[in-house]
């Protein structure tokens, strides 16, 4: 893997900043972006730029099914069943509010505890705070040791008959921690628990693999893995999207609207409501091919260079 030639495709490190060359150390809030997804966002809205799924002209059928496109290499990338699953938000903060009203809205009720750990970042405490505020839920935070590591055994202690939902980090952005998610939801599996995972921190450093893990939501945020801002993916199990109301209203998820009934559009696009990202969500598709191009393998094992080098 040769690095310099890696770097050669991030515009912004040519600049300097009080006149020295650029340094960035802060992948783990938002990454920079490669000339190849810049270039594509550019592209589309110079000479592509259409609304998608709601016009019969060609630049609309041309955007949607790029947009498409974008959703088959998200359901590869993390080898989900069906590219129906792939659901296309703002934000992974988004994609996290999406399972935790719909789900409470259905499941959750005054008493009932929700699970998450004391490794979770606000996007996947925040959420589900609402349900403890509105619906009386509990909220349990299973406790970590002083490596910064879950405690498998106390996180289990903590199910109980009550407990409608787990939700967990798969890797921690503040001590790195991975933590064990397929452990923890083959636990909440047998006890007929789903779970959510936040995939903010994992999805750029981490092969993922959401059928091998069987989670039921998994959340990615798009910015920090080399892509747009304004973008967040949610993968869920197509019985979960078949089941759970809508989350927002409007355009664009509706099949059918009367005066007195509405009807719901198909998945995806029932979770998919109002004008989507479409330039985003299309160069967000550069970003996947630049890190299968570099090879996920070499990233991980850059990263263990890196990580000995800097503990020496």
């Amino acid at each position: 893997m040769n690095l310099e030639n890696i770097k050669s495709q991030f515009p912004i490190f040519s600049k300097k900043i009080n006149g020295k060359p650029l340094v960035y150390l802060d992948s783990s809030n938002s990454a920079q972006k490669p000339l190849g997804v810049i270039k594509r966002l550019e592209s589309f809205y110079k000479n592509e730029f259409s609304n998608i799924g709601r016009s019969i002209h060609s630049l609309s059928v041309n955007a949607t099914n790029k947009f498409d496109e974008t959703r088959m290499s998200v359901k590869n990338f993390i080898n989900a069943n069906s590219k129906d699953e792939i659901i296309f938000t703002k934000n992974a903060t988004e994609s996290i509010n999406l399972v935790a009203s719909t789900f409470g809205q259905q499941n959750i009720k005054k008493g009932d505890e929700i699970l998450i750990t004391e490794l979770e970042h606000h996007s996947n405490y925040i959420p589900w705070h609402y349900l403890r505020e509105n619906m009386g839920a509990v909220i349990k935070f299973a406790p970590i040791n002083d490596d910064g590591d879950i405690i498998i055994d106390e996180l289990e202690k903590l199910i109980t008959s009550k407990t409608k939902i787990i939700a967990i980090t798969h890797l921690s952005n503040v001590t790195g921690t991975i933590v064990p998610v397929k452990q923890i939801i083959d636990i909440a599996h047998k006890k007929n628990i789903p779970v959510l995972v936040d995939g903010c921190q994992s999805a750029p450093h981490i092969k993922i693999d959401v059928k091998d893990l069987d989670c039921d939501f998994y959340a990615i945020s798009c910015h920090k893995v080399y892509g747009p801002t304004g973008v967040g993916i949610l993968y869920a199990k197509k019985k979960w999207l078949e089941q759970l109301p809508p989350f927002i209203g409007g355009g664009g998820m509706i099949s059918e609207v009367n005066k007195d009934k509405v009807s719901y559009a198909p998945l995806p696009e029932k979770y998919e409501a109002g004008t989507m990202p479409t330039a985003e969500v299309v160069a967000f598709n550069e970003s996947i091919k630049f890190m299968q191009d570099i090879g996920i393998d070499n990233i991980i094992n850059h990263e263990k260079e890196l990580t000995n080098y800097a503990l020496e």
